[in-house]
């Protein structure tokens, strides 16, 4: 015998909902919103329209809060990863500019041609500095690529630098013109007269013109008349203050033209001085040459 089962109570319930809302929505559909549905439709939505407001304003905030707070996040990274490649790009950018800077100056080395051509050079790099009491520094050639002591140093553009005191097998010392107590050198200006170029260690020149009969004006370019020390015509500095002969003698100063502070590069002149005979003349007066030892 077969048992009769129980409706399920649940399932009546949804059945009488479905049937309910059915005919609501038929009665709401052929009163076109008059009558008592209009009327308590209007009131469910005068009663429910201020409550669904008050969740809007107050659920809304929350939700743009939440984007907000994801964004922003999602800015912090992507504001990071931008801030990296900029400090990337900018370290790329002071590469290179190093780099052209240096290119620059071993193509002016290449292309410089020192007063005397036959006067080979070494190029060098500036490796150490001294300090304020020290103003020799080192540079990475030596003995191995023929600098010698007595060399001349000049920049990359041709302006005396100073002279090679001490060199080992890879390095050498160089002490600038600028050095205190140096043994200075002597130079000629556009009168043709000549005189010494001392170094007082702070960056300066003082020039002293014995016998003297035209005056200094500044911006006069100063160069060796060569000596035991350089070869004649390299530039070493300019007038730095106009001055007139007092008593046959004129003192005044003068400005390097090489930038010691800024000093990358260097160039060799694989230059020392010698004495002979000048077969040429009677004149007694030694010649500057470059030497036997010193042209490499």
């Amino acid at each position: 015998m077969r048992e009769r089962r129980t409706p399920d109570h649940a399932t009546s319930f949804l059945i009488v909902l479905v049937i309910v809302s059915f005919g609501l929505m038929t009665l709401d559909i052929r009163t076109s919103g008059s009558g008592a549905m209009g009327t308590l439709r209007d009131g469910v939505q005068t009663v429910f329209t201020p409550i669904q407001k008050l969740a809007t304003s107050i659920i809304d905030p929350v939700i743009d809060a939440v984007d907000g707070i994801a964004n922003i996040a999602g800015l912090r990274d992507a504001n990071k990863e931008l801030q990296q490649r900029i400090a990337s790009l900018e370290a790329r950018l002071d590469t290179v500019a190093t780099l052209e800077a240096e290119v620059a100056s071993l193509r002016r080395i290449l292309s410089m041609t020192p007063a005397d051509e036959s006067i080979p050079k070494v190029a060098a790099r500036v490796i150490a500095r001294g300090d304020s009491f020290d103003t020799s520094f080192q540079i990475n050639a030596g003995s191995n690529a023929g600098v010698l002591v007595g060399n001349p140093v000049v920049d990359d553009n041709g302006a005396l630098v100073g002279t090679i005191t001490e060199v080992t097998g890879e390095s050498a010392t160089v002490v600038p013109i600028v050095a205190p107590s140096s043994d200075g050198v002597r130079v000629k200006s556009q009168t043709g007269e000549t005189g010494i170029v001392l170094g007082r260690g702070s960056g300066g020149l003082d020039v002293e013109v014995l016998e003297a009969t035209e005056p200094l004006f500044t911006g006069y370019l100063l160069v060796t008349a060569g000596s035991v020390r350089y070869p004649v015509g390299i530039n070493v500095a300019k007038v730095a203050a106009d001055a007139r002969p007092e008593a046959q003698r004129i003192v005044t100063t003068a400005i390097p033209l090489a930038d010691f502070s800024k000093l990358d590069f260097v160039v060799v002149l694989q230059w020392t001085f010698s004495t002979e005979a000048d077969t040429t003349t009677t004149s007694t007066t030694t010649t500057t040459v470059p030497s036997d030892g010193g042209s490499g």
